[in-house]
């Protein structure tokens, strides 16, 4: 986004949006920011014009004094040059009455290390490489494992700590998603390095030991027990490696000759490293993964729990992903050039980032390869990373909508890495919006549509139309929906939505927005996804809760009818008592 002044937090207009979609007789649809909140730094004087003049009956034009750390509202950002404030005055209105302040007295976000304030998705994907780049990758977490396991003792943090996510299974899911671009683009071909963790490879006991996922691990791992390359097994030797990681990197070898494999040696035992990680991690999907404490799961955050330790375990040892599909969480995250567009392109397919950023007149692949350039790490890795974070259908931190957090409302900021939503946080994802804001805005952001000149076509933000159809948005998914809607009656009260199915409005609906976004529907207790509740529904959440047919998504979110984010027998006791007409589901 083109500022029109370095210390203007948001351009008066932005960027032409240019998706395909949204063509319409060759004029492209602009968004304009209404206005933004900014902070007072210096106490600072309103005035009535932007200068130092005489009222008529003599007094100055002082409206009031503004104290440092007030927030206001400014409405015109243009600044107009005075002989006493030489960055020039700002059009501010307070308790309803227009006026001026001193620019050189407000916040100033061209100070913030990682250009925060993030009111566009370009700036929270640029802004957020750089946070990531310069607090993780130069300082020795340089791999998707070790950002989550801290076990290099080489790294600036002390191990165990500084580590940028909960999730003991992100490295491996992130894994698998930057492989499908491998794959496509013929990349596993290529002379790549991976960095491998090796624990107490002293130790014989640890050798020998199988760590299994308690519902079945991830992939089979190839061995190889013979010798065929010598001069390979010489390198393995002199890297260290144990005869368990050495009979599986010989099997990777016969297939990918070109890649380089080097031992990082922890110099910890693997059991020690496991017992720090686990009260540090989190985990969600399956009871049989969760610690447990006086018969129930550890919660760490809403969803979240504690892993027990053969889980921990599971995720941690290396030896469990080295295959061409998961072997990725222990490459190099820095920038290389054979990472293109197009590359990027596979992952954010079929995403809510496919096309264009409609706030930055720029396609979501080309943000992610300039961000990488830019800040000297992997544009896939960052594609990757987002889609975990944020989803295949985006959530209420990459839609820029108004939300409120400890009595504060803010909009119009993004984050697309979930940077500063911090597990213990009372709502995660809002304090990482917050930390977006770099504590320069609240309103940073309000994007309305300007009309579209010789068209009758109307593109409205999806806020507007989640608040015409009376629903909320609640962990990535909309909710509130009334049990047995037609979605013809939703068209009816809205018509800049379009659906992905037809007659009832179902658990796993898409409901596109006309500015592109798009959110899954759930319907509580509909874990079948065909609009109504039933004893099929029943039957769903057992299957579930053996680990038969396990619930993710949008279904996962449906199952939830207690409302204490744990699925359990409470919640197919709460259907039966719904079947028989003993109580409500409500919807949110």
């Amino acid at each position: 986004m083109k500022e029109i002044n370095v210390r203007k937090y948001i351009s008066s207009f932005l960027c032409l949006a240019m998706m395909t979609n949204f063509f319409f007789s060759g004029l492209p649809i602009v968004y304009a920011v209404d206005s933004y909140v900014a902070k007072v730094i210096n106490d600072t004087a309103f005035r009535t014009s932007p200068d130092d003049t005489k009222n008529p009956d003599g007094s100055n034009n002082i409206i009031s004094e503004i104290d440092q750390n007030t927030y206001i509202t400014i409405i015109d950002g243009n600044k107009i040059s005075s002989d006493i404030c030489s960055a020039g005055f700002v059009k501010a209105l307070i308790n309803g009455t227009e006026g001026y302040v001193c620019s050189n007295d407000l916040t100033n976000p061209t100070d913030d290390a990682y250009d925060r304030p993030w009111n566009s998705p370009k700036k929270a994907i640029t802004g957020g490489a750089k946070w990531i780049a310069s607090g993780y990758i130069s300082r020795g977490q340089f791999t998707s494992y070790l950002k989550k396991f801290n076990v290099n003792p080489n790294a600036s943090s002390d191990m165990f700590n500084h580590q940028y996510m909960e999730n003991i299974a992100a490295p491996s899911s992130e894994a698998a998603t930057s492989y499908k671009a491998y794959l496509n683009n013929n990349l596993l071909s290529l002379p790549l390095v991976f960095n491998i963790p090796v624990y107490a490879d002293d130790n014989k006991e640890f050798d020998n030991t199988k760590y299994d996922r308690p519902t079945g691990n991830l992939a089979t791992i190839d061995v190889l027990d013979t010798v065929v390359d010598q001069q390979f097994e010489d390198q393995l030797d002199a890297q260290g490696f144990p005869e368990s990681y050495k009979r599986i990197l010989r099997s990777l070898h016969q297939k990918y000759p070109n890649w380089t494999f080097i031992a990082m040696h922890t110099g910890v035992d693997f059991t020690y490293a496991v017992e720090r990680e686990k009260v540090v991690g989190a985990i969600q999907g399956n009871t049989a993964f969760y610690e447990y404490s006086n018969g129930s799961p550890i919660s760490s955050e809403p969803g979240w729990y504690r892993p027990n330790f053969a889980t921990t375990a599971y995720y941690m040892d290396p030896r469990n992903f080295l295959t061409e599909k998961y072997i990725l969480q222990f490459e190099s995250l820095e920038y290389s050039e054979v990472y293109t567009e197009e590359v990027v392109q596979t992952i954010l397919n079929n995403t809510f980032m496919s096309d264009m950023s409609i706030i930055d007149n720029q396609s979501y692949k080309s943000i992610f390869v300039e961000a990488g350039k830019l800040n000297n790490i992997s544009p896939v890795y960052l594609a990757s990373l987002a889609k975990q974070e944020s989803g295949t259908n985006g959530s209420g931190a990459t839609n820029g909508l108004e939300f409120t957090y400890q009595g504060i409302t803010y909009s119009g900021l993004f984050n697309f890495f979930n940077i500063g939503a911090n597990s213990s946080a009372e709502n995660p994802l809002r304090q990482g919006l917050v930390y977006a804001s770099g504590d320069y805005c609240r309103i940073c952001g309000n994007y309305t549509p300007v009309e579209i000149p010789g068209t009758d076509i109307t593109v409205v933000p999806a806020g507007n139309s989640i608040n015409n159809l009376g629903l909320q948005l609640v962990g990535g998914y909309l909710q509130g929906f009334t049990l047995g809607t037609d979605i013809n009656n939703l068209v009816a009260l809205d018509v800049h939505v379009s659906y992905n199915t037809e007659g009832l409005i179902k658990t796993g609906t898409i409901l596109t927005f006309s500015d592109g976004t798009k959110y899954e529907a759930v319907i509580k207790g509909d874990l079948t996804g065909d609009g109504v509740i039933n004893s099929a529904d029943i039957l769903r959440l057992r299957q579930h809760l053996l680990g038969n047919n396990i619930l993710k998504g949008s279904f996962l979110a449906a199952s939830d009818l207690t409302g204490d984010n744990t699925v359990n027998s409470a919640d197919i006791l709460k259907i039966r008592q719904y079947l028989l007409g003993q109580t409500n589901i409500s919807q949110l």
